[in-house]
């Protein structure tokens, strides 16, 4: 087993509204000038306390650092800058103290990065490179919800100009679409709402024009099986051409989308 990477110890340098339900922070640090351009669009690990702060220095015995996923949005390896995007949200939770069903702000990430202010300190690990696929195919689907904007922006940037096909994307509302230029021959699809099978929905109204066909599907759990599944149905799937993973399921803690994630890959013995 190779050894693990060091942490990297970051400050935050910016935090603001990228859109009405976004939040960017921007990331400063020494090491992060070791990335190559190549990184942007990968993911990072960022490390909280299970208490919710960032100083994992003194964990007591049997406590697990807390490690959340997220996609370096923009990349300034001169100055040692990444940007990394949060889905602004706000979710249910039980207080079994007083036993009412009370409003929070999601899990450990997002009320992190939503409190943030500059000179504030963060480890992160990685960054680990994003899933290519080859695009050199008839027709493309580029599917996506919030919370894989930025990994799909990174796909977006790197079409090659006659690309043909659709980009199917999921919005909370029109002012949170991003700055993109597609390639004349890629159509844009904007699902507003919140329901995954909106998304699903969309993507399986649009019509297969041909049988070479490359996917990359980001999105809620259900909403990927639903897409990956009227594609195996159709026998669209190509391995080398398709990707697809959830980057969370509703109703579900991230440790538990993990086991879920898991145990839907080992199932996976005829599909791919």
């Amino acid at each position: 087993m190779m050894p693990k990477r060091p942490l990297k110890t970051t400050t935050v340098i910016d935090s603001f509204s990228l859109t009405p339900n976004m939040q960017r922070v921007v990331l400063q640090g020494e090491e992060l000038k070791q990335l190559q351009m190549h990184d942007l669009g990968g993911y990072i690990k960022l490390i909280f306390h299970p208490e919710g702060h960032t100083d994992v220095s003194n964990l007591a015995d049997g406590e697990r650092r807390i490690m959340r996923t997220y996609t370096i949005s923009e990349l300034d390896v001169a100055h040692g800058k990444i940007s990394i995007d949060f889905v602004k949200h706000e979710a249910e939770h039980t207080d079994e103290n007083r036993n009412i069903r009370v409003q929070d702000q999601g899990g450990y990430a997002i009320r992190w990065a939503m409190k943030a202010k500059v000179g504030d300190h963060i480890s992160i690990g990685g960054p680990g490179n994003s899933q290519d696929i080859d695009f050199n195919a008839d027709q493309l689907f580029l599917v996506a919800d919030m919370t894989a904007i930025p990994a799909l922006s990174a796909k977006i940037t790197a079409l090659k100009p006659d690309a043909v096909g659709d980009v199917i994307v999921q919005l909370t509302s029109e002012q949170d679409i991003p700055n993109w230029t597609l390639p004349q021959g890629m159509a844009l699809h904007k699902v507003i709402g919140h329901e995954p099978s909106q998304l699903s929905d969309c993507v399986i109204n649009i019509a297969s024009k041909n049988s070479d066909i490359a996917i990359w599907c980001a999105c809620e759990f259900t909403a990927m099986k639903t897409i990956r599944s009227h594609f195996n149905d159709h026998n669209l799937i190509q391995r080398h051409k398709s990707y697809f993973s959830s980057y969370w399921k509703q109703g579900v803690t991230e440790d538990g989308h993990k086991m879920i994630k898991r145990e839907d890959a080992e199932g996976l013995t005829t599909l791919l």
